[in-house]
């Protein structure tokens, strides 16, 4: 079907964001058949073992040991940890998990831990703070601990010097609190805020996680607008409370690298990393960037673990019955459902100063579902990155245990130079929802919340240091931290100076950021002073000079504000563009970015050496397109100049820019630059020109604009010519007949009805449907309606959309349906829910008539319907077919499709059964992010698809077969959620259970 979606399939049922759960929420028993009843000697336990046990249980890579810094009785249930200036530990219980968080007093709680003889381990232990509901989050600033548990961050602190917090201030609120519509007052556990990390600008940054939220404070005057997380993260300066919204997208785990980069993981998209920051994609209203959260494993999102640790018996036995289908649910063990990220819980860079060199910058992802640790090196990709196994642990992990208790959420960078790790220390790490109730009776959900352990991983041979004592530190002392080789002691020491904002630190620091030995020391150096306001632009022009790419590239961004100040220096800026021939490929994609920001003489010609030099790489011409808000047409005569007499672009890369840079013109919508464009056109090959004022209609379409038709008439001739030329290359014809909407009906919509049959190339008959959909004219709605019965499956799942688009053309799509020759059963359940709820009365009053009944009905039913499909033998040919005719719209596999919907490799990782559920009852578990949502735009279209992207100018939705439709804020009437799965229901309509047999069957063994 069009807008068919898989979601994700998480093998993990964890403790909410710390675990990314999952499960079937709120399966039915099969119609007919009674509720299973374990026998308990089915259920035998693996027992817990103590800590000198456990710790036998490891294998870890060699060369390194682990060893015990905390356990039961001093901490329970670790998921989150930070700590302060002087060491000492901050810990995140949440003893509620899973079902205890209404509990009140509430369990959760913040501990905290100490070393008080230096040997490495904490030997004090008392509660901080309690009575708090899933605690997610933790962080030490300002003289006490920023705590998360949604709704609220709060600042708790020991005024009295006890050792408990005898303060509690809310200090943010309003983080969402998602109760799923599929579950009755079920908190969605696995999409609330977390991870709370220091970073370069002096904010605390956290990871929004799906549940998004409108945030405000009680400190903010009265007022003061809420902040809209939806699909961003945030940050916040603990001095002033201000929160900004951020780029965002995962789900739980943040984490940075030296180089100030911030990565993130969701469960089964194990290692991801923000390319900007969002406010580089709001300043320029006519360029939409790409996202800025890219995935970049090697080996996929789900990529393959090796466990070492043995399936529960209660697993086993609910598989059992998955399979004899006498409960629902996914069918796990056997063959690939446990050996694959699917429970991805948390990441940290490696930025200490104990282990070997080799592992500095390193990725290490915890995946407690599967009891390991997974280690990732990462390599540049022009400005990206690529995460990759190292050598010599292809088929191992850099950390496993045979046992099953053993549940890493997290790890820390800590004082001591190792890498902490929190174990839960959970005998059940599971959704409770997704237990049979015969099972779960005699399962114990809270087993081990009385247990749990943190470790540190340790290379051979090293010795416990004392913790450190930066409280008492002077300023020049913190000021010297900077350079520590462990990024703890210089984020501590940062953060200190920035609290303190003591002027006395600024001869030390503008010292260390000149002449500092360590690159790094020299970085920090220049934050500390920016958090003073003591950075000027003598030390910049010093630090933009420096032997260091990193030192380089920031100093580039701290640039930033005295280019935007109206009596700023030119030698600064003058400076700044010569950068643009800089040998570091991260230093000129900064500097695309901040180019943006000033508008010197010489800021055209730096931005075009960087796009021609870079413009194979699609971040770099993103960033530099995002820098034209203003100077676009300037650009455009420049890179005229690229391109040959012929009109053919000095490469692809040049061309792609060039098509880029037309379209943003376009959507200027300027008479002078239109005219620019179209005399340089007029002048180049049809191919050429096809291509640059198909860019800029679109550009102009966005603005709501129009191009002048006589203008063009000498290149909408040729393309008219072009579409319908049979002997012509399939991609000339494409771009021939999608400039004819740059047109009207009157003059192409009989040409463009002619390209509708069957006769033709199907990628010509899509090009003929989105070129008529531009076309407002009423007769465009007839004219597809009429013509329905001759086309294929294929362009009619195109058209459909289109039909829907407008009320009048809703309408003929309902005279066909009234008349017989639109089959009912041919409209997906998301459409059929749209015109049954109509805003238009009289098309909705129609719909019901015509329509109520064919919604597809009890989900439930129907899995069960189709359940033999489990037991029957597949044929992979036969399913490729059915997936490339209902699936391959929204899902990539095999080297086909479009990736609309998660990753295909969880899915199939979760087994067969769940593969059927999810096909067949998509809306009985979504993600947020895999929400269905509605635009209505002002002039009365209707659009349906993912909020992929937002910004204060637009919105992006995604639809099937990979099309992206960017919506101007100033457009949208309305913007809403329809709270289902973007994926319909009723996808088995015409197909048998061998259909779906052969379907599951390809898509469990494509390559």
């Amino acid at each position: 079907m069009s807008t068919a979606l898989f979601r994700p399939a998480p093998r993990c049922r964890g403790i909410g964001l710390a675990c990314a759960l999952a499960g079937i929420a709120g399966l039915l028993t099969p119609a007919g058949a009674a509720e299973p009843e374990a026998d308990p000697a089915e259920l035998p336990r693996f027992p817990p073992r103590e800590v000198a046990g456990a710790l036998e249980s490891f294998t870890l890579r060699p060369g390194f040991r682990i060893e015990v810094v905390a356990a039961e009785p001093l901490v329970r249930d670790p998921i989150e940890l930070c700590f302060d200036e002087n060491g000492r530990m901050f810990v995140v219980e949440m003893i509620d998990y899973s079902e205890r968080r209404d509990v009140r007093p509430h369990l959760g709680r913040i501990r905290l831990l100490e070393d008080t003889d230096g040997d490495g381990r904490m030997d004090r232990s008392q509660v901080f703070a309690d009575d708090l509901p899933w605690p997610t989050a933790v962080f030490w600033a300002q003289g006490g601990v920023y705590a998360a548990a949604t709704p609220d961050i709060f600042f708790l602190r020991d005024t009295d010097g006890d050792g408990r917090a005898d303060r509690r201030e809310v200090v943010f609120t309003g983080f969402a609190i998602d109760y799923a519509p599929y579950r009755t007052n079920q908190l969605n556990m696995q999409a609330m805020l977390n991870s709370f990390r220091w970073g370069l600008d002096n904010r605390i940054h956290g990871c929004t996680a799906p549940n998004g939220g409108e945030i405000t404070s009680p400190r903010w005057p009265a007022g003061t607008p809420a902040v809209n997380v939806r699909g961003r993260d945030f940050a916040f300066d603990p001095r002033t409370g201000r929160l900004v919204a951020g780029a965002g997208g995962g789900q739980y785990g943040l984490a940075f690298d030296d180089r100030g980069r911030r990565f993130t993981c969701n469960n089964s998209d194990h290692l991801r990393v923000f390319l900007y920051e969002a406010r580089y994609a709001e300043r320029n209203p006519h360029f939409t960037m790409p996202p800025a959260l890219q995935s970049i494993a090697a080996d996929g999102p789900a990529a393959p673990v090796f466990r070492t640790s043995p399936e529960e018996p209660w697993r086993v036995l609910r598989t059992r019955w998955r399979v004899a289908g006498l409960v629902p649910g996914p069918i796990e063990g056997g063959g690939r459902a446990s050996g694959y990220f699917t429970s991805a819980t948390g990441l940290m860079v490696y930025r200490g100063d104990a282990w070997p060199e080799e592992f500095r910058g390193d990725v290490f992802i915890a995946d407690c579902g599967s009891n390991l640790i997974h280690r990732k090196k990462l390599r540049p990709d022009g400005v990206a990155l690529v995460g990759e196994r190292p050598a010599d642990e292809q088929g191992t992990e850099f950390l496993t245990s045979t046992d099953t208790w053993f549940r890493p959420v997290q790890m820390a960078n800590a004082p001591d130079g190792t890498l902490y790790v929190l174990d839960m220390y959970r005998e059940i790490i599971e959704h409770p929802w997704s237990l049979p109730p015969g099972l779960k009776k005699h399962l114990d959900l809270t087993a081990g919340s009385d247990r749990g352990r943190i470790y540190r991983i340790v290379p051979e041979g090293f010795r416990p240091r004392p913790p450190p004592r930066l409280r008492a530190a002077d300023t020049a002392t913190l000021a010297r931290t900077l350079a520590h080789r462990n990024a703890w002691h210089r984020e501590t020491a940062a953060r200190l100076l920035y609290e303190r904002q003591d002027r006395a630190a600024v001869p030390e620091l503008e010292a260390l950021a000149r002449r500092g030995t360590e690159p790094l020391g020299r970085l920090h150096a220049l934050y500390a002073l920016d958090g003073l306001n003591a950075l000027t632009p003598r030390l910049l022009l010093a630090a933009i000079e420096d032997p260091d790419d990193r030192v380089r590239e920031h100093a580039v961004r701290l640039s930033e504000p005295w280019l935007r100040a109206p009596d700023s220096d030119p030698v600064l800026p003058a400076r700044l563009c010569s950068l643009a021939a800089d040998p570091a490929p991260p230093v000129r994609y900064q500097l695309a970015f901040t180019l943006g920001e000033t508008r010197a003489p010489a800021r055209l010609e730096a931005l075009e050496r960087i796009a021609r030099r870079d413009a194979a790489d699609p971040w770099v011409r993103a960033a530099v397109l995002s820098s034209l808000a203003e100077g676009a047409a300037e650009m455009f005569e420049r890179v005229r100049g690229w391109f040959a007499g012929d009109g053919q672009a000095a490469g692809s890369g040049e061309y792609e820019f060039l098509r880029q840079l037309v379209r943003m013109l376009g959507a200027r919508n300027r008479p002078e630059e239109i005219g620019a464009v179209l005399a340089w056109v007029e002048q180049a090959p049809a191919a050429v020109a096809f291509t640059l004022v198909h860019a800029l209609g679109e550009g102009v379409q966005q603005a709501r604009g129009s191009l002048d038709t006589h203008r063009l008439r000498p290149v909408l001739d040729r393309a008219a010519i072009v579409a319908a030329d049979l002997t012509a290359p399939e991609t000339a014809r494409v771009q021939g007949i999608e400039l004819l909407g740059l047109t009207d009906f009157t003059r192409s919509g009989d040409r463009l009805a002619s390209l509708l049959d069957q006769g033709q190339p199907q990628a010509v008959q899509l090009a003929a449907v989105r070129t008529l959909n531009r076309f407002p004219d009423p007769a465009v709605g007839r004219l597809l309606a009429e013509r329905w019965t001759q086309l294929t499956p294929r362009v009619r799942a195109a058209v459909l959309p289109v039909l829907l688009a407008r009320p009048e053309r809703a309408h003929r799509l309902l005279d066909q349906v009234e008349a017989g020759r639109v089959r009912r059963t041919e409209l997906d359940s998301t459409q059929l829910d749209f015109l049954m709820n109509h805003r238009d009365p009289e098309l909705r009053r129609r719909a019901l008539r015509l329509l109520t009944g064919t919604v597809a009905g009890d989900r439930a039913a129907v899995v069960e319907q189709f359940r033999a499909a489990l037991a029957l033998p597949g044929h992979a040919e036969r399913g490729r077919q059915i997936f490339a005719e209902r699936c391959a719209s929204c899902h990539r596999l095999g080297g086909e499709g479009f990736a609309l919907g998660p990753d295909m490799v969880s899915v199939r990782n979760a087994g067969r059964e769940k593969m059927l559920v999810n096909t067949l009852d998509p809306s009985r578990e979504v993600f947020p992010q895999y929400l269905a949502y509605e635009v209505e735009t002002r002039d009365g279209e209707s659009l349906l698809g993912l909020l992929v992207q937002e910004s204060s100018h637009q919105v992006v939705l995604r639809q099937a077969y990979g099309r992206e439709v960017v919506v101007p804020r100033a457009d949208i009437a309305t913007l809403e959620s329809l709270g289902k799965s973007l994926m319909p229901d009723g996808l088995e309509e015409g197909l048998s259970p061998q259909d779906l047999a052969d379907l599951l069957e390809y898509v469990g063994t494509a390559p």
